[in-house]
């Protein structure tokens, strides 16, 4: 009866050890951090089962101990609202330029294990700096509420700094990433809230125009430089050497 017993614990500790490790790859690939603390909560189970196996060892509870905790870290720290403190603007409501370039390293990095675009949009209002303080906010605010409906889940709109504004485009190939602009400039014109504000916006897409996150960054703004140049109302695609 305890060969069955044991036999039947060792067949429950392998079935959550397998479940636990695939959890754990899905969350690795998919960025999903919530799989990662379903990966916890299963090492947690197998700890416990494989101590009631082998006995009551000071090791194994210590390991215990460590998993709970850890397992309880991630649970408060998933709990916690992803829109809270400093990391939104309160101009805009958008994320603030401090996530930009990490949330884009994450992007950049799961877009290349997954082998699928990811597209940077930077936008400014043209002839901001004509506005005053006041009226550069309330234009920021408007745009940012039109950019909003503009986007899905997925993406992200950051205040990238005084006057840019920035869209992080998942999965999204450079023609997309241009539909998504222009889209945006036909909203801005047919918004009464957004009367007279027109935008340039400079886009540039992974892998077509940049191979990392630093250079995705930089040739969005070279091709808002080019926007803004040629005068208002632009949407120009990033250059490729």
């Amino acid at each position: 009866m305890k060969t069955v017993v044991n036999r039947q614990r060792f067949n429950l500790l392998i079935l959550i050890g397998v479940l636990g490790l695939a959890s754990g790859v899905a969350g690795q690939i998919t960025s999903w951090p919530e799989l990662s603390l379903v990966a916890g909560v299963f090492a947690m189970l197998a700890a416990m089962i494989g101590a009631a196996q082998v006995g009551p060892h000071t090791a194994a509870v210590a390991d215990i101990d460590q998993l709970s905790s850890e397992v309880k870290r991630l649970s408060e720290t998933r709990s916690e609202p992803v829109l809270s403190g400093s990391g939104v603007d309160p101009i805009t409501g958008l994320l603030d330029s401090s996530l930009l370039e990490p949330l884009l390293l994450q992007r950049v990095a799961a877009a290349r294990r997954q082998l699928h675009p990811v597209s940077l949009v930077l936008l400014r209002i043209d002839e901001i700096d004509r506005l005053s303080t006041k009226d550069r906010e309330n234009a920021l605010g408007a745009l940012s509420g039109v950019l909003i409906q503009t986007l899905r889940e997925a993406d992200g709109a950051f205040r990238a700094d005084d006057i840019t504004i920035a869209a992080l485009l998942e999965n999204t190939s450079e023609s997309g990433a241009v539909w998504a602009a222009e889209r945006l400039r036909g909203l801005l014109h047919s918004s009464p809230a957004c009367a007279g504000i027109t935008v340039s916006a400079g886009v540039a897409c992974y892998p077509s125009h940049a191979l990392d996150a630093d250079e995705l960054i930089l040739r969005a703004a070279h091709a808002l430089d080019d926007a803004m140049e040629r005068g208002r109302d632009h949407v120009i695609v990033a250059q490729v050497d």
